[in-house]
């Protein structure tokens, strides 16, 4: 019979940004290479709408570089200063010239920094890509 422990760490100080819930919401309807995303957020002085959001796959950071958090959260009907809430984004993936096959596992990661460059842990997910 086996285990599985689950170790969370984050800073809950008041300041710095926490993210949780990271979720794959589909494929955006005209393009599967389009990722609809979301995630929820916490953030207890209420600067992260005026902060970034970066994406990383296994690891690397995307080429998308940093998504500013202000027009996220003007798309997810979120105040520009709330503490928390839930935040939706998009994310196109580059396959490049040569795509991995389908099946191949991925692991996406999201990460947060707030106005005064407090910074989240990073949030990950798996995905599996499929054609």
């Amino acid at each position: 019979m086996g285990s599985v422990v689950i170790v969370g760490a984050g800073c809950d100080d008041g300041y710095t940004p926490s993210l949780s819930d990271l979720r794959y919401d589909g494929p955006a309807t005209d393009s599967a290479t389009v990722l609809l995303l979301s995630t929820d957020f916490r953030d207890g002085d209420g600067d992260l709408g005026t902060g970034f959001l970066e994406t990383f796959i296994d690891g690397d950071p995307t080429s998308a570089g940093p998504l500013d958090l202000l027009p996220i959260f003007l798309r997810s009907d979120v105040p520009v200063g709330a503490t928390e809430g839930r935040l939706e984004f998009v994310l196109e993936l580059s396959l490049g010239s040569t795509p991995p096959p389908s099946g191949v596992l991925f692991a996406l990661g999201v990460r947060a920094t707030d106005a005064v460059a407090n910074t989240s842990a990073t949030e990950t997910i798996t995905l599996t890509l499929t054609y």
